[in-house]
């Protein structure tokens, strides 16, 4: 019959599968630092305004060098019916601190003050060049907006920058 024999039941050896884990591993521990995540979820709702100029502070955020505050209408029912229009702060320290997250605009001063004393030591920009980019809603009064503005001159903060809706006309 056939000069070559087969050697009957042999199969194929099995695939290796110890390194599996440490591949996994190595896999989720890249995602967890390349990832990055919002400080905070703010508690009012903001529609932006049409800007006709803006600038990318994306470079700041990843610096830390940016704090932001929020003016618009809070997303909890119960609160909005006492305030048309609040404030909500990135990452309040704990002596301003409300558990809802809704600020009137008189403690934007000592959130001010307070995250400055809270940011790293390796965080060394004077206060005078920390940017607060004001994330205001559209048909927030602009009253509001000038007595924040006060409120941080009060602590020389000058950086202030505004949230727009890019429409591209440059």
């Amino acid at each position: 019959m056939s000069k070559f024999k087969k050697n009957g039941g042999a199969s194929a050896p099995a695939l290796n599968t110890a390194s599996l884990p440490d591949i996994v591993f190595m896999l989720l521990f890249f995602f967890m630092v390349a990832t990055t995540s919002k400080e905070t979820d703010p508690t009012v709702e903001t529609e932006a305004t049409n800007g006709t100029q803006s600038t990318d502070l994306t470079p700041y955020k990843q610096r830390s060098e940016i704090d932001f505050l929020y003016l618009g209408t809070p997303r909890n029912p119960n609160r909005a019916s006492e305030e048309v229009f609040m404030l909500s702060l990135d990452n309040v320290p704990g002596a301003i601190y409300e558990k809802d997250g809704l600020y009137k605009v008189d403690k934007v001063a000592a959130w001010k003050e307070a995250k400055k004393s809270n940011k790293p030591p390796r965080m060394t920009a004077p206060i005078e060049e920390v940017i607060t980019c004001i994330k205001a809603d559209k048909n927030a009064p602009s009253g509001l907006i000038f007595d924040i503005r006060d409120q941080l001159k009060s602590k020389k903060a000058f950086t202030i920058a505004y949230s727009v809706r890019d429409n591209g006309n440059f």
